[in-house]
């Protein structure tokens, strides 16, 4: 649970730098990325239980090429490509495409999150998946057209997600 105190450190942080990374002010402020998502404007973010990450990276996996983050506090990796679908084995998401592969401990996911905000002057669109411990496991952003705009059918995309997930989510709760 997050203090009085910690939230207006975060406010303040992300006041100072409204386009930060949420790690970044989570590193500043001594608490969780989750944390920090929990304390963005609204508007900015919607989010869905973790147990939904499967039913959310099937949808993804028709969104072509999306660029696959992994920030930890000793590197930052990017992949740029599509998702291939995953499929559940035992207690693991995993996903075999060449390009973005490797296995997800799906139930340690306690949030996917649906985030719009501008990242170091640039407007994104991301969906971001939140471990048990406020940590973020990994996000996944919208692709950019050749002129670095997000694309229109990604965007729509996402919206479309959002728009059935977040209500039965919100009903269910």
């Amino acid at each position: 649970m997050t203090t009085e105190a910690t939230l207006a450190a975060i406010r303040a942080a992300l006041s100072e730098t409204p386009h930060a990374a949420l790690e970044d002010i989570a590193r500043k402020t001594g608490t969780t990325p989750l944390a920090v998502l929990d304390a963005l404007p609204a508007g900015e973010v919607s989010s869905l239980p973790g147990d939904l990450l499967p039913e959310v990276m099937a949808d993804i996996a028709g969104w072509g090429e999306i660029t696959f983050i992994v920030n930890t506090p000793g590197v930052i990796l990017e992949v740029k490509a599509p998702l291939g679908q995953g499929e559940i084995s035992g207690d693991m998401f995993n996903l075999h495409d060449k390009a973005i592969g490797g296995h997800i401990h799906y139930r340690a996911c306690a949030r996917v999150a649906f985030v719009r905000r501008k990242l170091f002057g640039m407007e994104t669109c991301s969906v971001q998946f939140y471990a048990q411990d406020g940590t973020c496991m990994f996000k996944i952003y919208l692709g950019r057209d050749e002129n670095r705009a997000l694309k229109p059918e990604q965007i729509a995309a996402m919206d479309a997600l959002e728009a059935r997930l977040v209500p039965a989510a919100r009903a269910a709760s």
